[in-house]
């Protein structure tokens, strides 16, 4: 499987703009969730995943295709979460739906080291989540643990 691109953690005044130049989130934040976001990178840089995981899941949430993939991206990596391919999986394939290249690319290389059986539970898992949130007006909570499956 291919690696994961480290950043270099430098100053930045807006981590999101800088991230959306290059990738464009399938949504535009305002202020207060910017700021969640550059809050939750700069804490994923400095190694403090509880509170980039927290920001990232309240982002994801509001279909912030980037935030999905720094979720992918810990699960595949096993930054601040248990390791768990299937959840990586799921919310790649979410942040790939929304157009977002890198975690289409992660997603493809992710796919070849898994089997056919976790491929469709992470596929069903992604269609509950999609589904849910869009029925629902409260979106459900992201579970980090496994004693609830069903969303994340």
């Amino acid at each position: 499987m291919g690696d994961v691109q480290s950043i270099t953690p430098e100053f930045c005044e807006d981590w999101y703009e800088a991230i959306t130049l290059k990738q464009p989130d399938g949504i535009e934040l305002g202020d207060s969730e910017r700021e969640t976001f550059n809050h939750a990178f700069e804490s994923y840089l400095a190694g403090s995943y509880d509170d980039a995981y927290e920001g990232f899941a309240k982002l994801s949430k509001q279909d912030s295709s980037v935030s999905q993939y720094y979720l992918g991206l810990m699960y595949l990596t096993g930054l601040g979460v248990l390791q768990d391919f299937c959840r990586a999986h799921m919310w790649l394939n979410i942040a790939s739906s929304h157009g977002h290249y890198k975690a289409r690319m992660h997603l493809e290389q992710l796919t070849q080291n898994m089997t056919a059986d976790l491929i469709a539970e992470a596929q069903k898992r992604a269609r509950r989540w999609v589904t849910k949130k869009t029925k629902e007006a409260d979106s459900p909570a992201i579970q980090r643990d496994e004693s609830e499956i069903d969303i994340g």
